[in-house]
């Protein structure tokens, strides 16, 4: 780690018994500089410290810290190869296919039997939408006024009412787990309490918090946020799995005989939670992961891609690929490498236990920041370039512990509109999310045999809508379409703006 490293390093005659034992502690890693205000403190303060160091693994940090220093060279087009076809399977149609239903049918069949939990990593802030809360609380402005809490809660509800109804059986529970950070724990719980849990019975949401790691300057030392408190952030959402085990959530899990997960991120207005197709794709395939990819159209367009490298199943980040790989081309035209990562995946039980085991030994991503630190006058200075780094985890770097992995085409259209920009960006905004939500529930109905028609009763042609023909349907009336043929023969001719 810092190569101020000291194993024989006598302690100053000045600290106190505490100092002096914590600074042993800490010159076995080259950390000593933690206690460089330590005379200065109160005893509240320095207790405080205290408990700060000794919550942190510093052999565990020093390992993940050297780890970042071999980094990889951009993998060659050589080393890389695309997910073998037989195990990429199309569900891009609006229309389902028989092959698509029977899919579905072994979902519901194992959602009806408990088996499936859903798993919602949540700890992000709405900091770039101009919010301090949780992006899941994020007014998006749609007609029913709905968040991506909400959006989510009752989709899985209706999701528990299909399966129960198709294999007539008492009310089946999918658990719904919800990761949260120490910034956006308490807004969360908080909000869901408020609002009743959306339906949901309050055992079958299980809330907890990811972990958090030091923040490092480039040569390896934790940086002091004050002079008695070490800075830390959320170690990525790779750190799920560690936080899965210290919580006791992968207990629960094995507790309540959870057969399969559903892992996704907050921000898809479109995501389809708990979804009865890709569960029963993943379960007819038996294999340990699941994962959904939109296909990329150009080779610029920056999003992971799933892949293999030398037999390992990987996501492979925009920047560590050739512009050789990048560019290459199949005959008809596709992209080689065009399963674009839409961070959302299925695990078997089994292959999430084997996650949590051996999640540490995979190396962090570096990700350089401007951190806040303590100067030699002891004040609080905030950079204006890059000082520092955090180290994170993404929650798919285990694929490459899978030995069997499968994936799924969807369309962006249907499945994948992310909310991650303020307005001014045009782009994966809250109205980008309002239009295609809109847009595909148009499909919806269209596919069920509705006319729309304007305020004077004139047949509108559905090539000619666009945002502006705002139509919401609830997830309590369809998870993804069906249904809606009574609904529709009721009132076939219909005006925007729609809420059903």
């Amino acid at each position: 780690m810092p190569q101020t490293i000291n194993l024989n390093a006598e302690p100053p005659a000045d600290l106190d018994e505490d100092g002096k034992t914590l600074f042993k502690k800490l010159a076995n890693f080259g950390q000593t500089h933690v206690l460089k205000y330590w005379n200065e403190l109160s005893a509240e303060k320095k207790a405080l410290l205290k408990v700060d160091i000794e919550s942190v693994d510093l052999e565990q940090l020093n390992r993940w810290f050297l780890r970042t220093q071999d980094s990889p060279a951009v993998r060659s087009h050589r080393q890389l190869k695309p997910v073998p076809d037989e195990l990429v399977a199309d569900s891009t149609s609006l229309e389902p296919t028989e092959e698509m239903l029977s899919w579905e049918k072994r979902g519901f069949e194992l959602i009806s039997d408990n088996k499936l939990a859903v798993l919602l990593m949540a700890g992000g802030q709405g900091t770039r939408l101009g919010s301090s809360n949780p992006k899941g609380m994020f007014p998006l402005e749609l007609l029913s006024g709905a968040t991506l809490f909400e959006l989510q809660a009752k989709r899985i509800l209706k999701v528990q009412e299909l399966a129960s109804a198709q294999f007539d059986k008492p009310a089946c529970v999918i658990v719904w787990y919800i990761m949260t950070s120490d910034g956006t724990h308490e807004g969360t719980e908080s909000f869901f309490k408020e609002n009743n849990y959306f339906g949901i019975k309050e055992e079958n949401i299980v809330f907890f918090r990811q972990n958090e790691i030091p923040c490092l300057l480039a040569d390896g030392k934790m940086v002091l946020i004050d002079k008695h408190k070490i800075s830390r952030s959320p170690d990525g959402n790779g750190g799920l799995y560690s936080s899965m085990v210290t919580t006791g959530v992968l207990d629960d899990m094995i507790k309540r005989d959870i057969k399969y997960i559903h892992i996704y991120g907050v921000d898809n207005v479109l995501v389809k939670v708990g979804d009865p197709r890709f569960l029963g794709f993943c379960d007819t395939k038996q294999v340990e992961v699941g994962a959904k990819c939109v296909v990329k159209k150009e080779p610029t367009e920056k999003v992971g891609l799933i892949c293999m490298n030398d037999k390992q199943y990987e996501v492979m980040e925009y920047s560590e690929i050739t512009p050789e790989a990048r560019e290459s081309r199949r005959p008809d035209g596709a992209l080689v490498f065009n399963a674009g990562n839409i961070v959302n995946h299925l695990y078997t039980i089994d292959f999430m236990k084997k996650a949590c085991q051996k999640e540490d030994t995979l190396k962090h991503h570096v990700a350089h920041k401007k951190l806040p630190y303590v100067n030699d006058a002891g004040e609080v200075v905030k950079p204006s370039e890059e000082n520092g780094i955090k180290l994170e985890k993404f929650v798919f770097d285990v694929f490459r512990l899978a030995s069997s992995l499968a994936v799924v085409q969807v369309s962006r259209e249907a499945e994948f509109s992310p909310l991650k920009n303020a307005s001014a960006a045009k782009k994966d905004c809250k109205e980008t999310c309002c239009a295609d939500l809109y847009s595909l529930h148009r499909k919806y109905l269209l596919a069920a045999g509705a006319v729309f028609e304007d305020e004077n009763g004139k047949e509108l042609d559905p090539k000619d809508l666009n945002a502006s023909h705002k139509c919401e349907l609830s997830p309590a009336i369809t998870y993804h379409g069906e249904g809606l043929e009574q609904l529709v023969k009721d009132n076939k001719r219909m005006k925007f703006p729609i809420l059903l």
